[in-house]
């Protein structure tokens, strides 16, 4: 297991990094950072893109016409992704927006809060590296402390999305097989959420595109932190399994969402 980045994290403003694509060619970027999309007003984007480029010459991203080595890889690697983790943060005050992109043996970490862009080059060795940095993306925090259980992902969505009330989610987790008292604590919790992790992984090889069964969450609540991590049965079932947010656990649900991938896999 190994994962290192080449450099640090180099930080650039969202239209600066659009304005590149522009510039050699990106015509898609991954959905998760929602990259800025030109003015309206050609006047307008003019000036905008002078402003850009004024940065983009600041910094010394290009060299002799072509992007530096570092940079050439992060467009190369986002703009056609094979393999890539989505991550969603809500909190009251705005999305912070992750993307782990793969293209071939390359990898790019991709991290987005406002209008800053935190860029690095990765080198990621196998699953389990995977997994550590997207539990490395998580603060230290308590985890809530209850028992896991495991049921079927259409019964949980279809019992916590009839149920309104802290008190219906509690009887909707204890009729789905959660003890009481922890259907107590899981609802206690879920009511006192402050921040709503979401993550999803996809592939995309050959013109084909496919996507992790489901998505894993992760909560953190007044209670401590949860997670909600999908994963397949034999038979194809999918199954959603609540526990206490531990990195551990964190870890352990990556790598079983990307095992719900088609072919199971991450690496090439």
């Amino acid at each position: 297991m190994m994962m290192t980045t080449h450099d640090a994290p180099v930080a650039l403003d969202a239209a600066v990094l659009r304005r590149l694509g522009d510039r050699f060619g990106v015509q898609t970027w991954p959905v998760v950072l929602d990259m800025p999309v030109g003015a309206a007003d050609e006047t307008a984007q003019r000036l905008a893109d002078r402003e850009s480029d004024a940065a983009i010459a600041a910094l010394d991203l290009v060299d002799h016409d072509e992007p530096v080595p570092w940079l050439a890889t992060v467009l190369r690697v986002l703009s056609r992704p094979e393999r890539e983790i989505e991550m969603r943060g809500f909190t009251e005050t705005g999305v912070r927006r992750i993307c782990l992109a793969r293209r071939g043996y390359e990898h790019v970490l991709a991290e987005r809060a406002g209008d800053r862009l935190d860029l690095s080059v990765v080198e990621v060795a196998d699953l389990d590296a995977v997994a550590d940095l997207l539990r490395s993306r998580f603060d230290d925090a308590a985890a809530c402390e209850f028992t896991s259980f495991s049921v079927p992902t259409d019964d949980l969505v279809d019992g916590l999305g009839r149920s309104g009330s802290a008190t219906e989610i509690t009887d909707a987790l204890y009729t789905l097989g959660a003890p009481l008292s922890d259907a107590v604590v899981i609802s206690s919790a879920f009511a006192s959420c402050r921040v709503r992790t979401e993550i999803v992984a996809s592939a995309n090889e050959d013109g084909r595109f496919s996507q992790s069964s489901g998505a894993l969450a992760v909560f953190d609540t007044a209670r401590g932190r949860i997670v909600s991590s999908p994963s397949k049965s034999p038979d194809g079932r999918v199954w959603t399994t609540l526990s206490p947010g531990s990195g551990h656990r964190i870890a352990q649900a990556v790598r079983l969402l990307i095992e719900t991938l088609p072919d199971g896999t991450w690496s090439t």
